[in-house]
């Protein structure tokens, strides 16, 4: 009894881990908190990596735009130089986030299945 018992938390650990990481598309930083605060180990950490990789996510979009809309400001107009640093430091910006947002696509559905 104690062996499907196991099994059982395990799998609603994986349930919520995966609903932790695939929380991108409906509450990308309030479920995975919420979750980390009051599931048992298998389903809480998973909800703290996918909060870090939520929080990670936002954090580079934003430093996308403040690259995209300040660097070129701070830079000065010397032959438009300023507008293509701050182009290419938010398209970095923007990929390594759209990298961050498959990664916890991949790892829900990872889990899902497992």
């Amino acid at each position: 009894m104690a062996n499907y018992e196991d099994r059982y938390d395990e799998r609603s650990g994986n349930i919520l881990g995966a609903l932790s990481y695939l929380s991108v598309f409906f509450a990308p930083v309030l479920f995975p908190l919420i979750v980390w605060i009051f599931a048992s180990p298998p389903g809480s950490t998973h909800s703290r990596n996918a909060l870090f990789n939520h929080i990670w996510t936002w954090v580079l979009i934003a430093l996308g735009f403040v690259a995209l809309i300040f660097v070129p400001a701070l830079m000065g107009s010397q032959h438009g130089m300023g507008w293509f640093v701050g182009l290419v430091l938010a398209v970095i910006f923007f990929i390594w986030a759209g990298i961050l947002f498959i990664l916890n696509i991949f790892r829900g559905i990872k889990l899902l299945i497992v």
